[in-house]
């Protein structure tokens, strides 16, 4: 409302559009800095209204008065909103210093001897010239276009290097082939080995789709495999993108006068036996905690094992979903139609055991919200 007012009354005077201009970047600088924003928008409201009487002077004192701000700022705002990066700067100046180092006349000059000796090597080339008679002429070209333009002409890869890598792959994969194939099988749906770790290629949609969405996830550094089969790791960039996913529909959900709660992670197998029609879909895919400690193998070939003596009268089921644990308690806090409509979400992670897996679309355990309601 206040802003809307100011650039209103700003318009009026001649010097109106360089004050609204003005007005929105001092607002917009001391919001990036992070310093008084309402004092210095307060100033330019203030300095805007003048416009209306003294339009040019009015103009003039708005100009001082940014100058003053900026160096109040302490050069901050400066150097994020209008300094570019020292790396852009210097690569710019080194792409633009050969041609700006040309004139007009070197330039069409190499431009004409680049066509032409491009129409001599396509000559050549239909008239199946071997590849040795035109590789001279290909490094002239590369030569020309360089002179023309540097970052054109991009720096051969050495293919020694790959060579002699894949000559020691072989060497060192040996007899091991039924090996290797073993466990490619065993990792099924780990989320790709370390080949596919270190490799930043990502394979074309057309070709395979399944790999190509792996690729993305691993090459956008979203989540990666974890020792648990069927888990993954969430990364901080791929966690940032649910923090605002949850951030956004949390505001949402709240709007229509829903409360948050959460609710123990193990369920009693008890609970879910009473719901056997609602749990049949994932019967098949709970995790099921038997024993609450572990103790030493007395044979010593196991390590740790499930103490036999600290066995569950009723096992535990690791939450696949909440509703049996949820309405065993909405029967104690709804005890009148006074306290109704029962509103409840939780943001929580659910476990179902997955066989085949793939990240954020079907995993052993994933983030998700559920509301449950009673009206």
């Amino acid at each position: 409302m206040t802003t809307t007012a100011a650039s209103q009354r700003s318009s009026r005077g001649s010097g109106g559009i360089l004050l609204r201009l003005a007005t929105m970047s001092v607002a917009v600088m001391a919001a990036i800095v992070g310093r008084s924003s309402r004092r210095v928008a307060v100033q330019a409201f203030t300095s805007s209204s003048v416009a209306s009487t003294h339009g040019r002077a009015a103009s003039a004192a708005i100009a001082r008065s940014l100058v003053a701000q900026r160096h109040d700022l302490g050069g901050v705002v400066g150097s994020i909103m209008f300094t570019p990066p020292s790396s852009y700067s210097s690569a710019l100046c080194m792409s633009t210093a050969s041609s700006t180092a040309l004139s007009s006349e070197e330039r069409a000059a190499l431009e004409s001897q680049i066509k032409a000796k491009g129409d001599e090597i396509r000559s050549l080339k239909d008239g199946g010239a071997d590849k040795a008679a035109v590789a001279p002429l290909v490094d002239e070209l590369l030569t020309l276009k360089a002179k023309l333009d540097p970052d054109s002409v991009k720096p051969k890869k050495k293919k020694g290097n790959n060579q002699q890598q894949q000559q020691q792959k072989k060497k060192k994969g040996g007899g091991g082939g039924k090996q290797q194939q073993q466990q490619k099988q065993k990792g099924g749906g780990g989320g790709g080995g370390s080949e596919d770790a270190e490799s930043d290629y990502i394979t074309p949609r057309s070709e395979n789709y399944s790999k190509w969405y792996n690729d993305i996830i691993r090459n956008a550094g979203l989540a990666e495999s974890s020792p648990v089969r069927g888990c993954m790791v969430i990364k901080p960039w791929g966690m940032s993108l649910w923090d605002l996913v949850r951030t956004d529909l949390d505001m949402r959900i709240k709007s229509h006068g829903v409360e948050n709660a959460y609710f123990p992670v193990l369920i009693p197998k008890s609970f879910l036996s009473k719901e056997a029609e609602h749990v049949d879909g994932f019967a098949k895919e709970c995790a099921v905690v038997t024993h609450h400690r572990l103790t030493a193998d007395p044979s010593g070939e196991k390590g740790l094992i499930a103490d036999p003596d600290a066995e569950l009268e009723d096992p535990l089921i690791i939450r696949p979903t909440s509703e049996t644990m949820i309405w065993n308690t909405f029967k104690k806090w709804i005890v009148s139609h006074r306290d109704l409509p029962l509103k409840i979400n939780q943001w929580a992670n659910v476990m179902r055991w997955e066989m085949r897996t793939r990240p954020f679309l079907r995993t052993s355990e994933f983030l998700w919200q559920e509301g449950h309601t009673a009206h």
